[in-house]
């Protein structure tokens, strides 16, 4: 594929989205930059997309079942942590009075979380897998059923507020690259190279965060 064909497909991609597909995006990009920058506005924006996409998925045009599927477990899991970002973490508060009230906190997956996030990703992608070569449903279901399971993951460790939420992020974004090379759909190919630098960037500013905030609380020890 050449580049004129690659803009060729880009635009064109663009050019035929839909009113619902570019709301979709919109609100897609502006979901990984809220968790990029730790802001809890990454759940109100994501739920949007993720709404608008179930819509698309069912609709005549594409018929996404498995898609939108996937997309109710990302609708629950965003409600999920949407509540579990809010909620005040157990323990004694190391925060002074006059400081703000603390979220629940960015951290590293301890060896149960890491244990849980295998089972999760796991589970999926052999239940996604079953599901798209049984019905065949795509051509590529080893690497469609990969990348589902992966991201999914991600979304429960976004959910904990997880540093590791970032590097299954960019697993997931770096193969669906290539997957969506190969069914030539350049326009997601090329969102998904933006979220492969937004989980770069994301890694970096959550683990700069959390060391911080464990810097700030030996001093108030």
């Amino acid at each position: 594929m050449t580049y004129q064909e690659l803009y060729q497909g880009l635009m064109a991609g663009i050019h035929n989205m839909s009113w619902a597909e570019a709301l979709a995006v919109i609100f897609a990009i502006a979901s990984v930059l809220f968790a990029r920058a730790n802001n809890i506005w990454v759940y109100p924006a994501g739920i949007a997309g993720i709404l608008l996409s179930i819509y698309i998925f069912i609709g005549a045009e594409y018929k996404l079942y498995p898609d939108a599927a996937l997309n109710l477990y990302y609708l629950v899991m965003s409600v999920y942590g949407w509540y579990f970002w809010l909620k005040k973490p157990p323990g004694k508060d190391t925060l002074q009075k006059s400081e703000k009230k603390e979220e629940t906190p960015i951290t590293w997956c301890n060896k149960r979380e890491y244990f849980t996030a295998a089972v999760i990703f796991i589970v999926l992608w052999g239940i996604l897998f079953w599901w798209l070569d049984t019905y065949k449903i795509n051509n590529v279901p080893v690497m469609d059923s990969f990348t589902s399971a992966m991201a999914a993951t991600g979304m429960w460790l976004l959910a904990k507020r997880k540093v590791e939420n970032w590097i299954a992020l960019l697993i997931a974004d770096g193969v669906d690259i290539a997957v969506f090379f190969v069914k030539k759909l350049i326009l997601f190919c090329g969102l998904n190279i933006f979220y492969v630098i937004i989980a770069i960037l994301g890694y970096i500013a959550w683990k700069k965060l959390y060391q911080e905030r464990m810097k700030n609380s030996n001093r108030k020890i």
